[in-house]
């Protein structure tokens, strides 16, 4: 990848690293919504999710439009959906095998050591 890639790549998902962007997109991914009724629905503050919708406008992962007096948000790259689907699957997947071997640091039956969270071996 090109360094300029990288660095867009690497932008988007600092920017989806935080729990409450994650939870805007969730609350739109159904249909527009104005800052205002985002903030109820999250129960946070409305400069709150405003900061953080302006970051996600920034970053090209939610669309504004204006209609009267108001500004209504949507999803204009739906694909973030599809990574957040692959980044929950992978968790729940190496939930499944830290469940099933034990908890972190500890050894498997067959008297492996945990590394990285996963047994020698496992996937």
């Amino acid at each position: 990848m090109h360094e300029k890639i990288i660095d867009l790549v690497a932008r988007r998902f600092q920017v989806l690293g935080d729990r409450c962007r994650l939870r805007i997109l969730q609350a739109l991914e159904n249909c527009p919504m104005t800052v205002n009724q985002i903030a109820d629905r999250l129960e946070a503050s409305q400069p709150n999710i405003s900061r953080h919708l302006q970051i996600l406008f920034d970053t090209g992962l939610v669309g504004r439009e204006r209609s009267g007096n108001h500004t209504f948000y949507s999803i204009a790259d739906p694909f973030v959906f599809k990574l957040c689907e692959l980044v929950c699957h992978s968790t729940a997947r190496r939930g499944e095998v830290l469940q099933k071997y034990a908890l972190v640091g500890r050894k498997t039956r067959g008297g492996q050591r945990i590394k990285n969270g996963l047994p020698q071996g496992a996937n």
